[in-house]
């Protein structure tokens, strides 16, 4: 062994067993030891002398185990009661009548009999249980009347144990009260017998059964206390029984006075057993004992007064004015001293702000005191093996008394909500604050009083942190037991040895002085039973030396850490009493008489003998500590569930559930969350262990799966929304955010992060069960955002392109918030959660549902119905549209506002969109290319080439149509010397002029492909400029690295370039760098690797990049010259026709002086299309973009200028001195007013005409002209079509 040891140790070292978060739990037993002191059996006292003289210890200790082993039967009685579940309520009524075969009524019956029997064979045992306890209760009493009327020495422990024998019996009376479902299932028992005891062979012992449970269960002289009220009649046999009554009475008062207790569950006991032990000690009839004015009972009423409600066991209590209504002599007068609703006692019930504070100032300063003695200890044992000697007697002490404070103090707050819970299930909401709370009444109302709605948020907040303290200290201190225990031990051993070494030599010399000889052989006995000596130095007759001698002898004893048995405490502590309590015949003292033991010797051992009353809860370090942090009585509900006939009660009332949920839904605590948790492992502990019920465990496992698939639910939802909300902090803009907060104070601020405790826990104890918090936060946290993901998309596709940058910055908002969130959490990277709902998660997958709604959107309603503007590079939807109307799937969604920008940061942000909504520009192309991925640019492209391609194709047959209108006759051309206004008046009055503005098509085909081609070009345009910008954002990240300067001399400067195959500067260094590490290891190969795919990536970057509107204008221009019809006819002089033609550059002339024309010169109401409105506000740019885009691809680009005749028009009202709104020389305007009516206003009548509005409109679409050749003409080469054709000559 001495060789494994040492190698035990080297792995304990070395093997990490935790994962480093902090604790937030309550750490479960992995081994469960007994450590032999809850013992009640003291096998090992027969070793001892116990019998001197009269007194025989040793046959009390028999009666003491007989004790116990009645308390150990009683208890699974309790819990058979308390978890009775009917099986009458379960099982249907049997429906019989006169024609029901008696054969069949018999088989019924003899089934319902077995059913039920085992049932029942429970209730007889608890009959005779009863009995039986009463009579050993009666017994024990009986046993102490002689000793208390002759004022003997009594024993502490069995007084102790009659009091638990009679609480064992008030509980089991309590439940049998309680549990109607007895009755029921005994009823149908009874009758079920009825019917077959005929074929049962013990028909007389059923009849006698069923008689003697008839009278148990419905005694019709008692129906209520029935255990109690026999207990009591079976005192009236027992003469002078009142003395032990009191006597236990004043034992139970001395008890709680000097805190000779440390359960809680101990200290409700007493209260318990005192309002009983009044009960049984008035009389029932008039004039005799009245025990609440006997003076040995004169300090209950102060009592009951203070403590007017009293746990009694799980969710049941006892109120004591109701309970003592029994009594003979309880008067209404004595019931009306206990205001059990008074605000003082409220106080003392409820846990307020002051007691929590008490509290919090407790554990505060214990547990500093605790972690510093615990690191004190921990430093000296890792000294090394022979720390023994280091540990002192004071540092044993300090350990000892340290812990047993900290039990106290957690018995005591477990206390605290003991009565709190007992005074809320006694006083339940009245009608009219359970509805003002949400109460809707209906099944499990009662429950809902005393629960749910009973406690506000400020109790909820006290109960969720002192049950928290009671926990975390006893995690505390459940950790530390293998560092503090032996110390206790080595304590505990040392008293022992201190009092049988020391303590007892003086007095031993004085009984041997005395010849008082039973005295000497009970201290030698206790000696004998204790003495723990080094070998060699034993002085067992010390006592026979002289007085000097004894007080300069130097006891020694070893410095052993093992505690001494429960039976030798027992006996010590018995002989203790015997000998140094008031009531010891050698302490009466007298005149002429000697006390044995001296003043300051019985202060002594009084001292130690109640010291060593708790030496018992030390050395059952654990059970003690697991019964002061039990909470199991928060979640049993057994009895509201029998008095509201209900199976369960929805999770919603649950106690923990409600404690969980709160600090969910709370600000603070957050690492108390599982601490309201630990009340399902307390419950199920209770359920397995002590209860002994398999289905109450299985309900206690299914309300924990529910509850813990709540709990991630709603702590992921809350994870979730703060970092949203941290994200949607963190990019708002800083000057917009103080602005906001000016306007409305402290709504953007972000809570402080309590989350990160809980992210970190991977190992989260439930049941006997491990869990993986962070792993399963994790995938609910991802489920949130991939149900904001799929919302934002949704969301995207419900609305036009001109949602795309709000869509933007939901994305960047997501992927901010999850970055954060990926710190502490095991997600799943952002790009493969987007390309997911984008459904690229194929190899073979064309583009995704982003891109596909994007070319959707483009080709279905931007560009045929929006019209674009070229100053502001803008398409805005239009007032009036040509083309079908474009119809989306609209999905409405439902959710909360931090889905979008966190909690409270959805308001500024959408102030921030809403200029964005109304337009789709440059910034919508740039969020559309963050948005979706480079490959899918190209599909976009080719959905608006096809839409350019099919509106050319519906150009072409309109081109016809207009061709032959215009082949009909020449045009003439205007003339220069008639001015602007005959001009325009000229060219207005053509016939077929006005027959192209007849005709119904012009505008909902020609006007509309024009505008769709122009649309579509000049979104590639804008798209172009985008992807020129962002790319020279690239190059200017890698410029420094490509070593590329800008030029010094501004006259010389040339187009950049670099060298594909030469390394850049940056490069060149890395490469010296690695060449001299050597390059041997495999961290620097992977960094050579890395090396050489930035260098790659840059230089791409760096690239110049094929322009896609060049491409694309190609594209269009390979179309055209496979298409005759935009050619038009020959000219007729063979050279150029100046005043007819066909050609595009002429038919997209005239169609441009019409779209001049003003809708009024048209003569159009409001019932055409357009609505009176002009051609541009409807078609936009677009329009001149189409129809210049195909003149100059045509090569007509320099007879359109020369020939067109809206520049015809410009250029006569440019050569004359004119009036520029109307188009008229001075002279020219003189004559017409001269000639005009008087009446009649020349102004008036040519603006009503259009002359005005033309103009206008005439230079406007001059300059766009300007601007669209311009443009093309930058991307785009074309040969001019020659003005000379030859044709081949005719045939004669």
């Amino acid at each position: 062994m001495s060789k494994i040891f040492p190698d035990v140790q080297k792995l304990g070292t070395k093997i990490q067993v935790t994962t480093g978060s902090p604790n937030i739990e309550v750490p479960n037993e992995a081994i469960t030891y007994d450590s032999g002191w809850h013992s009640t059996k003291y096998l090992t006292a027969p070793a001892f002398e116990t019998k001197f003289g009269k007194e025989h210890f040793g046959g009390e200790l028999k009666e003491i185990t007989e004790v116990w082993e009645l308390l150990e039967e009683g208890n699974k009685l309790v819990a058979m009661l308390y978890t009775f579940r009917s099986c009458s309520q379960a099982l249907k009524d049997v429906q019989t009548n006169q024609n029901t075969p008696k054969d069949v009524k018999l088989d019924v019956y003899t089934k319902e009999y077995k059913i039920f029997r085992p049932e029942i064979e429970k209730l007889y045992y608890l009959m005779n249980f009863v009995e039986k306890a009463v009579d050993k209760f009666k017994h024990l009493i009986q046993s102490l009347t002689a000793a208390e009327k002759k004022k003997e020495v009594i024993s502490q422990l069995k007084l102790d144990l009659i009091v638990k024998l009679l609480d064992l019996l008030i509980k089991l009376d309590k439940l049998k009260d309680m549990k109607s479902n007895l009755v029921n299932d005994f009823a149908r028992y009874k009758r079920a017998v009825s019917l077959v005891k005929e074929k049962l062979p013990n028909k007389k012992a059923l009849d006698q059964e069923v008689y003697q449970l008839q009278n148990f269960l419905c005694n019709p002289a008692h129906p209520q206390g029935l255990i109690i009220w026999s207990a009591k009649e079976k005192l009236k046999e027992v003469a002078n029984a009142t003395i032990v009554v009191c006597l236990l009475l004043q034992h139970c008062n001395e008890a709680l006075d000097t805190s000779r207790y440390l359960l809680p569950d101990e200290e409700h006991m007493l209260f318990r057993v005192i309002v009983y032990l009044m009960y049984i000690l008035d009389s029932e009839k008039e004039g005799q004992l009245n025990a609440f004015r006997d003076r040995r009972a004169g300090f209950v009423m102060g009592l009951f007064k203070q403590y007017p409600v009293i746990p009694l066991f799980g969710d049941m209590q006892i109120q004591i004015k109701y309970d003592l209504n029994r009594c003979t002599h309880w008067t209404d007068q004595l019931r009306d001293q206990i205001d059990d609703t008074s605000a003082r006692i409220k106080s003392h019930y409820i846990l307020d702000e002051q007691k929590r504070l008490s509290i919090r100032a407790k554990y505060s300063i214990y547990t500093s005191k605790f972690c510093s003695l615990i690191n004190r200890i921990r430093s000296i044992k890792k000294e090394g093996t022979d720390y023994a000697d280091k540990l002192t007697v004071d540092l044993c002490t300090e350990t000892y008394n340290t812990v047993l404070e900290g039990l106290r103090y957690i018995s005591a707050w477990n206390a605290n909500i003991r009565i709190q819970t007992a005074y809320k299930c006694s006083h339940p909401l009245d009608e009219k604050t359970y509805r003002k709370k949400g109460g809707e009444g209906g099944k499990g109302h009662e429950y809902e009083r005393v629960v749910r709605y009973a406690y506000d948020q400020n109790e909820l907040s006290r109960l969720v942190d002192i049950i928290g303290m009671i926990k975390g200290l006893g995690s505390l201190m459940q950790e530390s037991e293998t560092i503090f225990i032996d110390l206790c031990w080595r304590y505990i051993h040392n008293q022992v040895q201190t009092f049988v070494h020391a303590m007892l030599a003086r007095p031993m010399r004085k009984a041997f002085k005395s010849h008082k000889n039973a005295l000497l052989e009970m201290m030698k006995s206790m000696r004998f039973m204790c003495l723990d000596a080094i070998k060699g130095s034993e002085k067992i007759e010390d006592y026979k030396q002289v007085k000097t001698e004894i007080q300069n002898l130097d006891y020694k004893f070893p410095t052993r850490f093992t505690p001494p048995t429960v039976d030798q405490v027992v006996l010590l502590r018995r002989m203790m009493n015997h000998m140094c309590s008031d009531r010891a015949e050698d302490n009466k003292g007298g005149m002429f008489k000697k006390r044995t033991l001296k003043k300051e010797w019985q202060d002594e051992w009084i001292k130690l003998y109640k010291e060593s009353f708790f030496f018992q809860y030390v050395l059952n370090f654990k059970q003690s500590l697991r019964e002061s942090m039990d909470l199991s009585f928060l979640w049993y509900r057994e009895f509201y569930l029998n008095m509201t006939k209900q199976p369960q009660f929805p999770i919603d009332m649950s106690m923990p559930w409600i404690l969980t949920k709160f600090v969910i839904k709370g600000v603070q605590m957050k690492e108390n969350i599982f601490y309201p948790m630990e009340i399902y492992n307390d419950a199920a502990e209770m359920a397995l262990s002590f209860l002994d019920q398999r289905y109450l465990f299985d309900e206690i496992e299914a309300e924990v799966n529910l509850a813990f698939d709540q709990l991630l639910i709603h702590l992921s939802k809350e994870i979730f929304k703060y970092f949203k909300t941290l994200a949607g902090s963190i990019l708002l803009d800083n000057g917009l955010e103080a602005a906001y907060d000016k306007l409305k104070s402290g709504v953007l601020q972000v809570p402080v992060s309590r989350y990160n405790t809980l992210m970190s826990q991977q190992t989260v104890r439930l049941l006997g069960r491990v869990v993986n918090l962070q792993v399963l936060l994790a995938q609910h946290v991802l489920n949130e955002f991939r149900k904001n993901l799929s919302l934002v998309l949704r969301k995207f596709q419900s609305n036009p392109l001109s949602s795309a940058v709000e869509t933007k910055s939901y994305l960047d908002n997501a992927r901010l918030a999850h970055g954060l969130a990926s710190k502490h959490l095991p997600l799943d990277p952002f790009s493969v959660i987007v390309k997911e709902f984008d459904g690229r998660v194929s190899l073979n997958q064309g583009c995704g549902r982003i891109a596909s709604h994007i070319a959707d959107e483009l080709v279905g309603e931007v560009l045929p119905n929006w019209t674009f503007c070229s100053g502001t590079r803008r398409f805005v939807p239009a007032v009036v549209s040509y083309g079908e109307k474009y119809t989306r799937e609209v999905v409405r969604h439902k959710a909360p506002r931090y889905y979008w920008y966190g909690n409270n940061f959805y308001s500024p942000n959408d102030f921030i969109q809403k200029g964005f909504r109304k337009y789709f520009g440059a910034e919508h192309i740039h969020a559309l290319l963050d948005i979706i991925e480079a490959a899918d640019v190209p599909f976009i492209l080719k959905q608006v080439l096809g839409h350019i391609e099919t509106n050319l194709g519906d150009l072409m047959q309109s081109m016809e149509k207009v061709q032959q209108v215009l082949q009909r006759a020449p045009i003439p051309f205007p003339q220069s010397y008639t001015g602007p206004a005959i001009a325009y008046q000229g060219l207005l009055s053509n016939g077929l002029i006005k027959a192209v503005m007849g005709w119904p098509a012009l505008k909902t085909v020609f006007f509309q492909s024009l505008r769709e081609i122009g649309n579509s070009l000049a979104f590639v345009h804008l798209l172009e400029v985008c992807l020129g910008e962002r790319s020279d954002m690239k190059f200017s990240q890698v410029a420094f690295y490509l070593g590329a300067l800008p030029q010094q001399d501004p006259k010389s400067l040339e187009p950049f370039s670099f060298d594909p195959q030469a390394n850049s500067p940056f490069y060149e260094v890395l490469t010296q760098a690695y060449s001299k590490l050597g390059g041997n290891k495999v961290i620097q190969q992977e960094m050579k690797a890395n090396m050489d795919k930035a260098e790659m990536a840059m230089k791409v970057s760096a690239a110049q990049a094929p322009s896609i509107f060049s491409a694309t204008l190609k594209r269009v221009s390979d179309i055209l010259q496979n298409v005759e019809v935009f050619d038009g006819a020959d000219p007729a002089n063979g050279v150029l026709d100046t005043h007819s033609g066909s050609d595009f550059a002429r038919v997209f002339s005239v169609a441009q002086f019409v779209f001049c024309i003003s809708p009024s010169e048209r003569k159009e109401g409001k019932a055409a299309i357009g609505g009176g409105l002009e051609e541009h506000a409807i078609l936009g740019d677009g329009f001149a973009w189409g129809g210049c885009a195909l003149v100059y691809l045509l090569g007509y680009a320099s007879r359109f200028e020369m020939l067109d005749l809206c520049n015809q028009i410009l250029g006569i009202a440019e050569a004359f001195d004119t009036t520029r709104d109307l188009g008229l020389t001075p002279a020219q305007q003189q004559k017409l007013e001269k000639s005009m009516p008087k009446t009649m206003n020349l102004g008036a009548s040519l603006q009503t005409g259009g002359m005005k509005k033309f103009m206008v409109n005439a230079r406007n679409i001059s300059k766009i002209n300007e601007v669209v050749f311009s443009t093309m003409r930058s991307y785009l080469s074309v040969d001019p079509v020659k003005d000379l054709r030859f044709s081949p000559p005719k045939l004669p």
